[in-house]
């Protein structure tokens, strides 16, 4: 356990993180989210540019998040905070300069900019900011940095109405330059924000960690200990980390989940109740710089993947009651089942949540001060869902929540393409995003139990290809739109979240006893 001085340096990292999320998410909810979507809208007068202006920041950022994510895991993860918010200014310049201009190429280009600049931020802030927090004390923190993210987002909206007034409530290039303009000013104070994390000040942990040693490196270690008997845990990207996709905004997040249970002094008492997957522990089980590389050298199976093994470690777990079958599946296919899911509603998510401002625009002409104002509301029903969520799934359990809600969020999806009264389209706009956020987290702890800790960086890859569909079916959107229309695109998008929901639906019997505690 980390020592109370040791948790006085971790609140410097843990406190710059909250400080960089505020000021992060509000820049965000003004320059990426409705009004980039409106400027460029009428900058060229069509939708398909919107699609390639989101696509390539998506497509960037995957390009880049695996070089990024062993940057991470092999050098401090100040430095490459600093490359990042050194990126963010050159980014934040750039977008000021395109919007100033009225430049769309280089608009193009800031925003590939921002795509590296969140695979290199991403990563290695939710790793320090993991290392900051003492084990076992998690969840707190995380809950803190959730909630002013999304208070944040409330704050965007806010700041851009506030705009709006005093610039003109008018969707017209010399309207909107002001707030896009305001909004790299405030993603500029977030890149410098970066600036602040240190490594010296993540968590310190003890050496002694005898459950964890080879009985043979044991004095040895002690030995070496004395002179620096603290030292900082690393956490790996890599190996630690489970990333999961989030739909249900105007945007695809990638969520990075540190479980409380894996602490190394744990493995011992945790690792027997899965005998088919224990191994024995040895010194390189500590979390290194370079433990997802051991980890792949400590599994036998490994040495001799092939890509169709690959695939079968990262998607099929020995987890599981063998017994339990639906269809011919077993809990040990949960998490191919939640990769195949997490694949479809991807793509067909990336067709759609680009284009809800333009939508609200275009058919019921609602200015930016009005638009701001629906978007500033989801945030509010996200939070109030996801407590009902919460404590809903105490009695019923997780996936069954998690698919009624899912299914709710794509009826209303499916009533949108359909629905003419604003007040109606309005609602159905805020339940649809409301409802299939509200159980993400759920979800992510289904997901976190069937995927072992050894194959979540195989996991973490084939996720990328989830990111790679959604960025591409952003431009796809773009197309349907200007060939047919909004509402057609939502019609179309929502038969494609029913193909990943009937997946879903099979992990109900599989995963029955997950009832949150």
């Amino acid at each position: 356990m980390a020592t109370q001085a040791a948790t006085r340096d971790g609140v410097h990292n843990v406190r710059t993180t909250y400080l960089f999320t505020f000021f992060f998410w509000a820049a965000r909810s003004i320059l990426f989210q409705q009004i980039i979507s409106g400027f460029v809208f009428v900058l060229m007068g069509s939708n398909g540019p919107v699609g390639v202006v989101k696509g390539v920041q998506g497509i960037a950022q995957l390009l880049c998040s695996y070089p990024a994510g062993y940057l991470a895991d092999h050098s401090r993860r100040d430095r490459v905070l600093r490359y990042a918010g050194s990126l963010g200014l050159v980014a934040a310049l750039l977008t000021c300069t395109a919007v100033l201009l009225c430049h769309y190429a280089l608009l193009v280009v800031a925003f590939a900019l921002w795509g590296l600049f969140a695979a290199l931020q991403s990563p290695a802030m939710e790793s320090l900011f993991a290392e900051s927090v003492p084990h076992g004390r998690r969840s707190y923190p995380f809950m803190i940095k959730y909630n002013v993210s999304n208070v944040a987002q409330v704050v965007g909206p806010l700041l851009s109405v506030l705009l709006f007034l005093y610039v003109g409530d008018s969707w017209r290039v010399q309207e909107l330059q002001p707030v896009l303009v305001f909004g790299t000013f405030l993603v500029a104070i977030a890149s410098l924000v970066l600036f602040r994390f240190d490594d010296d000040c993540a968590l310190a942990e003890e050496l002694t960690t005898l459950s964890i040693q080879r009985p043979d490196a044991t004095a040895q270690s002690q030995s070496q200990s004395q002179p620096h008997s603290r030292r900082r845990r690393s956490t790996s990207i890599g190996s630690d980390a489970l990333k999961t996709p989030s739909v249900g905004g105007d945007d695809l997040e990638i969520e990075f989940d540190f479980p409380e249970d894996e602490d190394p002094q744990n493995d011992e008492r945790q690792e027997p109740q899965h005998p088919k997957t224990h191994r024995t522990a040895t010194a390189s089980s500590v979390p290194t710089e370079t433990s997802s590389l051991l980890l792949a050298q400590e599994d036998p199976r490994a040495k001799t993947d092939s890509a169709l093994s690959f695939l079968e470690h990262a998607l099929l777990s020995d987890r599981g009651d063998a017994s339990i079958s639906c269809l011919g599946f077993t809990p040990r296919h949960v998490p191919l089942l939640l990769f195949l899911s997490d694949f479809i509603i991807s793509n067909g998510a990336g067709l759609t949540v680009y284009f809800f401002p333009l939508f609200f625009k275009e058919e019921y002409g609602l200015s930016p001060i009005h638009v701001s104002l629906v978007f500033l509301a989801q945030p509010i029903v996200v939070m109030v869902l996801a407590y009902v969520a919460q404590r809903s799934s105490r009695a019923v359990g997780r996936m069954p929540l998690v698919a009624f809600t899912r299914l709710a969020s794509t009826v209303c999806l499916l009533g949108l393409s359909y629905a003419r009264p604003l007040p109606l389209a309005i609602a159905l706009f805020l339940l649809r995003g409301g409802m299939m956020r509200c159980s993400q987290p759920l979800r992510r702890s289904v997901l976190m139990d069937h995927v072992e800790k050894q194959f979540r960086a195989r996991w973490n890859a084939l996720e990328g290809i989830s990111v790679f569909s959604y960025s591409g079916s952003a431009v796809l959107g773009g197309y349907l739109v200007d060939r047919y229309d909004y509402r057609t695109c939502f019609f179309i998008t929502s038969f494609v979240y029913f193909v990943g929901l009937s997946l879903e639906l099979v992990l109900i019997p599989l995963t029955r006893h997950a009832v949150e505690a």
